[in-house]
């Protein structure tokens, strides 16, 4: 199989699956005992949690390790949006875990308002300017579109977010596969979320960091672990994993690797001459939102059938595609979004990967065109 859906989960690295591996075997033990199994499991913990801290610009103490990127979320919302209802705002760009909490929200009687974003695919900083108010619970802004791979600009919404004294929450997820990250940078209150499976690491393990974390009220109770916010016996071997795939993706040596994949990127995009949404914005090395023409679950389909895994852009319900709000948000016509082919790559993408990605598209393409014309 060609694998190029690294967007929604990355292959493992061998490297972290080794790193990983002692913690489901001999060094089992559970890190509340004050036994020695315990105490070491302890130590494995912590050691992982300040590599985390240290990658990514934050104090030991300012890494909650939760169940993944969408607990991480919710717990930077949720544990914002305390009493009486008020005021968040975040982009119209993002991740369902953080659209879907604030939806939720607002049902409970808490004003939600919508910052637009730019044709580009970037948020549109003088419309955030306007909306954010002093006194706001929270700011939501992704780091980099999980659909377009646009960068957005962070150090610049921080800056904003402190001069009026609103929390801001970095959805982090995608951005830590390609991509720096340094949290120390950023002024005022910051959290970010960050999960294992897009770099490289298992399923079901993110983290919640920043000095944000001392200032939110905790959505879950029981034993206290990880500061009262993520209660329940933590994931050794997951802790372990994340420090390991974050040092392979945030490391000195990720710099020459992402130059590589954004080539293969740009080939690819030069070879196909299809349009790219959100292509002449920053981008993550990796990602590709192709605009085909076509109706993309079927050339999703198509390509799965040759062994080459990709995604659609726009999510399915009920039999109907449905254009998905980010490309909306951009102005994107939605027949044009529902064509979307999401196309993302990786550190173990080659080129003989790229070369069997062209070639079938220039045998699938003539077809279905001729096809959509007859339906037309």
């Amino acid at each position: 199989m060609i694998y190029l859906d690294h967007a929604a989960t990355a292959p493992p690295d061998p490297r972290v699956l080794e790193a990983m591996l002692p913690h489901l075997g001999e060094r089992f033990g559970n890190p509340s005992e004050p036994h020695a199994a315990g105490r070491m499991a302890r130590a494995d913990l912590e050691a992982a949690r300040e590599e985390i801290a240290r990658l990514v610009g934050c104090e030991t103490a300012e890494v909650v390790l939760t169940g993944g990127g969408t607990e991480a979320d919710n717990l930077a919302v949720l544990g914002r949006a305390q009493g009486i209802p008020g005021r968040l705002v975040i982009s119209a760009l993002e991740h369902p875990a953080v659209r879907g909490t604030a939806e939720a929200l607002a049902v409970r009687g808490w004003r939600v308002e919508i910052a637009p974003v730019l044709t580009n695919g970037c948020l549109d900083l003088n419309a955030l300017d306007a909306s954010v108010r002093s006194g706001d619970a929270l700011v939501c802004v992704l780091g980099a579109s999980n659909l377009t791979g646009v960068l957005q600009p962070i150090a610049e919404v921080a800056v904003l977010c402190a001069e009026r004294g609103v929390p801001l929450h970095v959805d982090h997820v995608q951005t830590a596969s390609g991509a720096p990250i340094d949290l120390s940078s950023l002024p005022g209150v910051v959290t970010a979320a960050i999960a294992a499976h897009k770099l490289g690491g298992p399923r079901g393990v993110g983290a919640l960091v920043g000095r944000g974390i001392r200032s939110l009220a905790p959505i879950s109770f029981g034993g206290g672990q990880e500061a009262g916010l993520r209660p329940g016996t933590e994931n050794v071997a997951g802790a372990v994993a994340l420090a390991a795939a974050l040092s392979i993706r945030q490391g000195p040596d990720a710099v020459a690797e992402r130059a590589t994949r954004a080539a293969l990127r740009d080939q690819l995009e030069e070879r196909l001459g299809l349009p790219v949404a959100g292509g002449v914005a920053e981008r993550l090395p990796g990602h590709t939102l192709l605009l085909t023409g076509l109706r993309g679950d079927t050339v999703v389909r198509l390509l799965d059938e040759r062994g080459i895994a990709v995604a659609a852009g726009s999510a399915c319900a009920s039999g109907e595609t449905a254009p998905d709000a980010t490309l909306t948000a951009m102005g994107i016509a939605a027949a044009q979004a529902r064509s979307a082919v999401r196309v993302t790559l990786g550190p173990t993408t080659t080129q003989s990967d790229i070369d069997a990605f062209v070639t079938a598209w220039s045998e699938l393409e003539p077809a279905l065109r001729a096809a959509a014309e007859a339906a037309a």
